[in-house]
């Protein structure tokens, strides 16, 4: 039965879902998006694992090996900035199956690249279509997650990141030896592509999106509102129009500040954290310890930033998201400043790989929820969209200014402190992350 509005019931579509049971239909939509997630963890971070035995068999240098790294993370800002919020206009679905398509496309490309200017651009496809993705996803989890779950489904979406991550890191280790480095982007592209079919038949679209884009008639509106017992009425007559510029809006007067402290977090947290996924396999090869075990500390720190991210999302219903984000940070900073210093010490370095992923990369996700909170539904995908762009030069900057101070011949343990600085910055800066007053 739909959800009545009266006598004094919910009637805004988000409220209704608030009111009742997490559906099987919720838990499918949110279980897809993680999928989808764990398919852009695998296929980004390959290349970090491929890494030394590409630099090996083509001679690469530092600094052209952090052009690669840096090829996808600027391929992933552009399709953030530019296709992220595109999904406020064609749909969640829409942007989620053309992005799929194009990631297993390139990363299974990748295996034929022959020279590093094929690999660069591959590398720059494979992130623009990750870039597309993760906007969609986070706000499809978004606005299928009833308010007191939302922490926990977006952390839990985002928790495929590193396990996909996992995965290329124990295939590459099986893969790599016995068949060289293009097996591994064969393997996550056909992975990637046998998806598509599966969202194609069972991802739906956001009911949001389809009330506020004047479709609230529709079939497909209609099934969705049954399947999850909403009262389909009440919410259209309460559903906001998406604005006819939705970047402008995200841009103007009272939401540019608090959207400014968002995209310097982003900006901070993720030039340290795709610094340290990038390069911690290649530089502990390059310390003396034996590629499988270099490769075995790049699985932990993701294993390490899955169960942080879950851990924040499930205490933030209890405490206050900003507290515990601000100590994630400043915790997951003082612990990469010593992993630089451990790396003769198996396993001293494996537990604080763990603990550093643990801290850093979940405080990183938990911006994800903020941003989901801070705007509303009519702009969600353009908010975040553009947080995540912005982020993403952060992304760009780490890889690369790490293979500059590794040229230089910086001592492993004064680039891995001056590169945990920003974790710091944003410590105190996520305070300044909250909705502003009359929020519409």
């Amino acid at each position: 039965m739909p959800a009545s509005t009266t006598a004094g019931a919910p009637a805004t579509l988000q409220a209704q879902l608030d009111a009742r049971p997490v559906s099987a239909l919720q838990w499918r939509v949110i279980g897809l998006c993680w999928l989808v997630n764990a398919l852009d963890g695998f296929d980004l971070l390959a290349i970090s694992f491929a890494a030394p035995a590409i630099a090996s068999a083509w001679q690469l240098d530092p600094q052209t090996l952090g052009l690669v790294f840096s090829s996808g993370l600027l391929g992933m800002t552009a399709g953030s900035l530019v296709l992220g919020p595109a999904a406020d206009r064609i749909g969640r679905r829409r942007m989620i199956l053309l992005a799929t398509t194009v990631l297993g496309a390139s990363t299974l490309a990748t295996a034929a690249a022959t020279d590093v200017t094929q690999l660069v651009v591959l590398r720059a496809c494979t992130g623009v279509a990750i870039g597309a993705l993760l906007p969609s996803l986070n706000t499809l989890v978004a606005e299928y997650a009833p308010d007191r779950r939302r922490n926990l489904a977006i952390s839990f979406m985002h928790l495929g990141y590193p396990v996909g991550g996992m995965a290329g890191g124990f295939l590459a280790a099986q893969l790599i030896p016995a068949a060289g480095w293009p097996a591994l982007f064969v393997a996550g592209g056909l992975f990637t592509l046998a998806v598509v079919p599966i969202l194609l038949l069972c991802l739906p679209e956001s009911l949001h999106y389809l009330l506020r884009s004047g479709r609230a008639d529709s079939p497909a509106a209609a099934h969705l509102a049954g399947r999850l017992g909403l009262d389909l009425t009440a919410a259209t007559a309460h559903a906001a129009p998406t604005p006819a510029t939705p970047v402008r809006e995200v841009l103007r007067g009272r939401w540019l500040a608090p959207g400014l402290a968002l995209w310097a977090c982003f900006f901070l947290g993720n030039l340290t954290l795709y610094f340290v996924l990038n390069w911690t396999p290649t530089v502990l090869v390059e310390a003396g310890l034996p590629q499988a075990q270099a490769i075995r500390a790049g699985l932990l720190l993701n294993l390490g930033g899955g169960l942080g991210m879950l851990t924040l999302g499930y205490l933030s219903a209890r405490w206050s998201m900003h507290g515990m984000m601000s100590a994630f940070f400043v915790v997951g900073g003082a612990l990469v400043m010593a992993l630089g210093q451990l790396s003769q010490v198996a396993g001293v370095l494996f537990a604080c790989t763990v603990l550093a992923g643990f801290f850093s990369l979940g405080a990183l996700i938990g911006l994800y929820s903020l941003a989901a909170r801070l705007y509303p539904d009519t702009r969600r995908a353009t908010g975040v969209g553009l947080a995540i762009g912005a982020g993403r030069f952060g992304a760009i900057a780490g890889p690369y200014a790490g293979g500059l101070l590794i040229a230089l011949g910086w001592p492993m343990g004064h680039y891995f402190a001056l590169l945990a600085l920003p974790l710091l910055a944003a410590a105190v800066i996520v305070w300044r992350v909250r909705p502003p007053a009359g929020r519409d």
